[in-house]
Order: C-alpha cells, then structure tokens, then sequence
C-alpha cells in the first residue's frame, strides 16, 4: 500500500497566523515552523475525508483569511498526485497527474515566488507517470524541491503525525496542535 496524505502549503502568513485562522474555523491541524515564508498545515478532516473537495475549500478559505497563496496537495495510494491552488480567496487551478488540469507551471512557480523555476516544474507536471515516477510521492517531492519548499511539505498528513510519524527533517515539538 502506498502512501495516503493531505496537506496545505502556504506563503506568507506565519506559524501564529495560520493557528488563529484554524481555530477560528474550528478545525483539527498540526501546523509546522514557517521557514522562508512557507507553512505547512495537516488538516485532520481534509486527511480523513477521501473526497478531496474538503481539502480544496479549507486552502480557499485560508488563502481568502489570510490574503496568500494556498496549495492543496493530496497523493492517493502513490497513484495520483492533485494539486489545487489559490491566491486570495480565487482558484488558480487544479492538477491532477492522471488526468488533466487548469494549472500551469507558471502560475504555480510565480505563487510561491520562484518564477525562473516554472520550465523545471513544468517539465515535473507533465512527465509521464512511468518509468520515472513509479509512486507519485516521488513527483511530490521534486516539485517540494523546485518550489523550494521545506522537505516536511511532502510525504506527510495529520494521521501521519498523530501516530508519530512527524514530518521529514522536522522535530515533532515544533508543531502546533490546534483544536481537540
């Protein structure tokens, strides 16, 4: 069985900004350190619900509260990779590497402030998913990397860390539980 996960990656607002928008929306989350301006959110309902239409109105909602790019990213069994993003409050586009999408590398690589790597994600957004990317974790991970993302932005959702597994390179007392 391959990896199941759901996070949001945000730039901009801060670790405390992001937790006082979670618990005005009443919602369950770990959230990581904000390094370079990039937070990450593990959402437990976005991560527990299979339709990943939770997952893409909680980034709407937190990129219209607090006026930033928001990226939904959700790997199903390592088959498929989805990507939503948002930029204050308004969709941008949606990626799926099974199917096919409104998003483009530009938009994607321009949201997180790395424009001159949009030729480098784009070529990841469109290989094809074999022989190079036999788990779509894998592809998730790359473009982690050329967004210049921190590692724990890839591999990791709320279930994840409540069964002790904290995200990659990122010691489990540096985030933030909200809610329950």
């Amino acid at each position: 069985m391959g990896n199941w996960y759901k996070n949001i990656t945000t730039r901009g607002p801060s670790q405390a900004d992001l937790v006082a928008a979670l618990v005005r929306l009443r919602r369950r989350a770990y959230v990581t350190p904000t390094e370079s301006g990039i937070t990450v959110v593990f959402d437990h309902g976005s991560d527990v619900n299979g339709d990943p239409s939770e997952l893409g109105d909680l980034a709407l909602s937190l990129s219209a509260d607090l006026s930033c790019p928001s990226l939904g990213a959700a790997v199903f069994d390592d088959d498929v990779l989805l990507l939503g993003l948002y930029d204050r409050g308004k969709q941008v586009g949606e990626y799926n590497s099974a199917g096919s999408s409104t998003l483009g590398a530009a938009a994607l690589a321009q949201a997180f402030g790395v424009p001159g790597r949009a030729p480098f994600v784009g070529v990841l957004m469109k290989w094809p998913r074999l022989p190079v990317f036999l788990f779509e974790s894998f592809r998730h991970r790359l473009l982690v990397r050329a967004l210049r993302h921190p590692t724990w932005a890839f591999a990791t959702g709320y279930e994840y860390i409540a069964k002790g597994e904290p995200p990659e390179n990122l010691d489990a007392s540096a985030l933030v539980h909200v809610g329950i």
